[in-house]
C-alpha cells in the first residue's frame, strides 16, 4: 500500500524540521562528545551512543509509520539523532525516548538468546511452509512422477 502525505502532512513536517533547526541556533549547546569532553568515562560514552542510536530508531520507526515512505524515515531518523545531542527539553526528550527503545532492543536480543526465539520461529515457519501443498498445476505434475519414479523403484527392488 503506497501512501503518501499530503500537501498538509508535509507542511505539519517541514514545521516540525524547522522548529528543530530552530532550537538547534537557539540552544547550540551540545551535550558532550569525545572531540568536546575528552575526559569523558567510556561507560557514559557508551550510554549516550546508545541513546542516540535509540533515538533514530524512534525517528525512523515512528516517521515510517505515519507516512509509508523510507525517505521521511531517514530524514527523521537523522533529526532525532540530531536532537539527542542537544541540551535542551527536546534533546532531554529524544534521550528518554532513545533509553528506552535501546532497551528495548537489548530485551529482546537477551530474550532470544535465552529462549531462542528465532531459530524456533524459522523452524516453525519452515514446517509451515514445508507442509503446504504447492498448488500450481506444474507441482502437482512433478509431484505425480516423483511418486511413479519412487513406486517404480520399489517394485524394482522388490521383484
Amino acid at each position: 500500500m503506497e501512501m503518501s502525505l499530503s500537501p498538509t502532512g508535509w507542511a505539519v513536517w517541514l514545521l516540525l524540521a524547522f522548529a528543530a533547526s530552530a532550537q538547534a541556533l537557539v540552544h547550540p549547546v551540545r551535550r558532550g562528545t569525545l572531540r568536546h569532553q575528552p575526559a569523558m568515562a567510556a561507560e557514559e560514552e557508551n550510554e549516550e551512543s546508545k541513546e542516540i542510536l535509540g533515538a533514530a530508531a524512534l525517528g525512523a520507526i515512528s516517521a515510517i509509520a505515519v507516512t509509508d515512505e523510507v525517505g521521511m524515515g531517514i530524514i527523521t531518523a537523522a533529526a532525532f539523532a540530531y536532537g539527542a545531542t542537544m541540551a535542551n527539553g527536546a534533546g532531554k526528550a529524544a534521550r528518554v525516548g532513545g533509553r528506552a527503545v535501546f532497551k528495548a532492543y537489548e530485551t529482546g536480543i537477551d530474550i532470544n538468546e535465552k529462549y531462542e526465539v528465532m531459530e524456533k520461529t524459522k523452524g516453525a515457519v519452515d514446517n509451515l511452509l514445508g507442509g503446504l501443498p504447492e498448488l500450481s498445476p506444474k507441482a502437482a505434475a512433478k509431484r505425480k512422477a516423483v511418486a511413479q519414479k519412487q513406486v517404480a523403484e520399489a517394485a524394482a527392488a522388490a521383484s
